[in-house]
């Protein structure tokens, strides 16, 4: 009907073109219990996952997680949580070997319940 129309991209397409993807907006936490954290961002276009790494902001490993983009925007951090310790989150949008740039938040996780019984 529309000769002049082109079809739209697979994502494989958009994989194999080298197109790299924005960087997600709006990181942040939405919810910090007692030894986990979750964190959410707005989805970029095009993005087949999402790589999330955080480490202790005074050193440690950094630990790296991969959030399917089809299924989530969003992903609940345990492991290697250390309490009352800042740590940096990175969070980059992935389509094919392309990165994009790092959204990039900062936070303080809580004291342990029982801390003050230790003291």
């Amino acid at each position: 009907i529309f000769p002049d129309t082109l079809a739209a991209a697979s994502l494989d397409d958009i994989a194999t073109s080298g197109y790299r993807p924005k960087k997600p907006k709006d990181v942040k936490i939405v919810d910090s219990s007692q030894g986990q954290i979750e964190v959410s961002w707005t989805p970029s276009k095009c993005a087949s996952m999402y790589d999330v790494t955080y480490q202790q902001v005074t050193g440690g490993e950094a630990i790296s997680k991969q959030v399917q983009a089809l299924h989530e925007n969003s992903i609940l951090l345990v492991d290697g949580l250390v309490s009352c310790s800042e740590f940096e989150i990175r969070v980059s949008a992935v389509i094919g070997d392309e990165y994009s740039d790092e959204a990039v938040l900062s936070f303080t996780t809580a004291p342990e319940i029982n801390a003050a019984q230790r003291l």
